[in-house]
């Protein structure tokens, strides 16, 4: 096994526990460590690139949550709006601004 595929198995492993923190740094060193790669073997080489097959789709997985958990926070911080699903099971907000029930 090569320093590079132990250090792309790091980020695999940072990502799956959403330890964002672990990831900082580890891309200059992915890079320099792929640059100093002396001529592969076709086995390691399609290791090599499985797993960073696998760390990029699972880095667009992370983007993807901190996108909703972003848009989530902000749709919170708006107040509460009554909303309701359509046919297609897309939310939509109802018109006219909610309003507390309670007596009138």
């Amino acid at each position: 096994m090569t320093a590079l595929e132990d250090l792309l198995d790091t980020a695999g492993t940072a990502l799956l526990a959403g330890d964002l923190a672990a990831l900082s740094g580890l891309d200059a060193r992915i890079m320099a460590a792929a640059a100093s790669l002396p001529k592969l073997d076709p086995a390691t080489a399609r290791r090599i690139r499985d797993k960073a097959g696998r760390n990029a789709r699972l880095l667009k997985a992370a983007e993807s949550g901190l996108r909703a958990a972003r848009d989530r926070v902000a749709e919170i911080r708006k107040g509460p709006i009554l909303a309701t699903y359509d046919m297609r099971g897309h939310k939509t907000a109802l018109a006219g601004a909610a309003r507390p029930l309670g007596r009138f």
